[in-house]
C-alpha cells in the first residue's frame, strides 16, 4: 500500500514546499483568514560549539497542515548587538503569536533563558509576517522568573492571557493589559 503522506515520518526531519528541512522549534501554529502559520525558533545555523542558540524566528504557511511554504525570518536575529534578547548567542525560547483585536497587531512574546535568570521580550507587528519591532524587554510577569508559558485569547471578549509556571513550582494566569 502506498503511503498517502510520503513526507510525514515520526521521528524524520519534515520538509518545506522547497525541500529545505523546516525550522520551527519550540514553536505554535496560529489560523488566520484560512492560513495555519507555524512559527518557531529557527536552528538553522545552531550546532555544538558554535554559540548560536537561534537564528532568530522563521514562519511557514499552510492550508491544509501538510505542506509548509517557508515565509522566511519574522523576528531576525541581531548578531552585532551581544546586548540585544535577539542576539544569536542568547537563549531564546519558545515564540507564542496572539492576534489583539483591539488593535489589529500581533504580538509576540519570547522566553529569554540565562544562567540565573527567564524573562520575556515582547514584540509587535502589524501583520503576522512581520516585520516585528521589540516593545518591552526583561519582563518578568508578576516580577516572578517564569518559565515555560503559553498566551491565550478568549474568544468572546478578546481579553488576552500570560500562562506560565513559576518555575517546577506552580501554574499561574495573568492577564495581559
Amino acid at each position: 500500500m502506498l503511503d498517502p503522506h510520503p513526507h510525514i515520518r515520526p521521528g524524520r526531519p519534515w520538509f518545506d514546499t522547497n525541500g529545505v528541512r523546516i525550522q520551527a522549534h519550540g514553536g505554535s501554529i496560529l489560523y488566520v483568514d484560512g492560513t495555519f502559520y507555524w512559527y518557531g525558533e529557527n536552528k538553522e545555523k545552531t550546532v555544538p560549539g558554535s554559540g548560536i542558540w537561534h537564528w532568530g524566528v522563521r514562519l511557514y504557511a499552510s492550508r491544509d497542515l501538510y505542506e509548509w511554504e517557508d515565509r522566511g525570518l519574522i523576528i531576525p536575529p541581531e548578531p552585532d548587538d551581544p546586548a540585544s534578547p535577539l542576539h544569536p548567542a542568547k537563549q531564546v525560547d519558545r515564540p507564542h503569536i496572539i492576534h489583539d483585536r483591539r488593535t489589529g497587531r500581533f504580538v509576540c512574546w519570547l522566553k529569554i533563558m540565562g544562567p540565573e535568570f527567564q524573562e520575556s521580550t515582547v514584540l509587535v507587528a502589524d501583520a503576522i509576517e512581520g516585520p516585528y519591532r521589540i516593545v518591552r524587554t526583561g519582563l518578568r510577569p508578576l516580577g516572578m522568573s517564569a518559565g515555560d508559558f503559553d498566551l491565550v485569547v478568549d474568544p468572546y471578549d478578546g481579553k488576552g492571557y500570560y500562562y506560565f509556571e513559576r518555575v517546577h513550582s506552580e501554574l499561574i494566569c495573568a492577564p495581559l493589559r
